[in-house]
């Protein structure tokens, strides 16, 4: 092989190299959304009372009024991004939010992704039940240990907990709380398994004809949930929750939103 056709093949092979990597395209880490200076930006989902919901055009919730209540302690402006539960977690770890306020669960294989302020409440699973069907169901081992048709809401705590400890139940999976309880009143389904500060908001919109009854969890930690590398905000945030527990704040809002968080707050 002469010198000119090597100086040639090599010249193929370093071309078919740069196609090759160009194809590919760069390898960078997740670009991180800038915010003006000063906004702390919050996620939440709108369509989960009562920790955020959309009325006319705008989004309220306990979650919000705590976002609110935090910004005057910061005396930050807070923006807070409507954002469909499916894509919190992403928007969190790409930057599009600051924090993400949700009445989100503490588990175990999100704080492997992510980190968490203190808990704002402790509670846990509850079944919602019509009123006429509480003696039949008096614990959550009754209910847990019928072959009934329940209502859970995709990719929860109350879902798993169902799948992996309640074998006889039939679960029917839906969007939202608010769709599974509406079918429970239109005795589609014998009960609705999901957080109970959820149920305990939308059984005071229902008045008399649901009830509640605990489930088997009863330390599930609600929490605001940051990145990992978010040290500062995550401090930031754990210190404007103990003001609103001492000046009494936290305890106004959760009553607001749910009048009977006495009944579902873990002991």
């Amino acid at each position: 092989m002469t010198a000119a056709m090597r100086i040639r093949d090599a010249s193929v092979v370093v071309g078919l190299v740069i196609v090759a990597v160009a194809c590919a395209g760069p390898v960078s880490p997740p670009v991180r959304v800038e915010h003006p200076s000063g906004d702390l930006v919050v996620g939440t989902s709108g369509d989960s009372p009562p920790y955020s919901t959309r009325r006319g055009g705008t989004i309220t919730g306990l979650e919000v009024d705590l976002a609110m209540e935090v910004g005057k302690m910061l005396g930050r402006h807070v923006r807070i991004v409507d954002v469909p539960w499916d894509e919190l977690f992403h928007a969190l770890g790409n930057g599009r939010v600051d924090v993400v306020m949700a009445g989100v669960t503490v588990t175990t294989e999100r704080e492997l992704r992510f980190a968490f302020a203190e808990p704002y409440l402790r509670t846990g699973i509850a079944a919602a039940v019509r009123r006429e069907n509480r003696k039949r169901f008096g614990s959550g081992d009754a209910v847990c240990k019928s072959p009934i048709h329940v209502g859970v809401i995709s990719k929860t705590t109350g879902q798993r907990y169902v799948r992996d400890r309640c074998p006889a139940i039939i679960p029917r999976v839906y969007e939202t709380a608010d769709d599974a309880v509406l079918k429970l009143v239109a005795r589609r389904i014998a009960a609705v398994v999901h957080d109970g500060p959820v149920l305990a908001y939308l059984l005071s919109q229902q008045g008399a004809e649901l009830d509640l009854v605990p489930m088997g969890i009863t330390d599930q930690r609600l929490a605001w949930m940051v990145r990992r590398d978010d040290t500062a905000l995550r401090q930031t945030l754990n210190d404007a929750l103990a003001n609103m527990h001492r000046d009494g704040t936290l305890d106004r809002v959760l009553v607001r939103w749910i009048p009977q968080v006495e009944r579902v707050r873990a002991r």
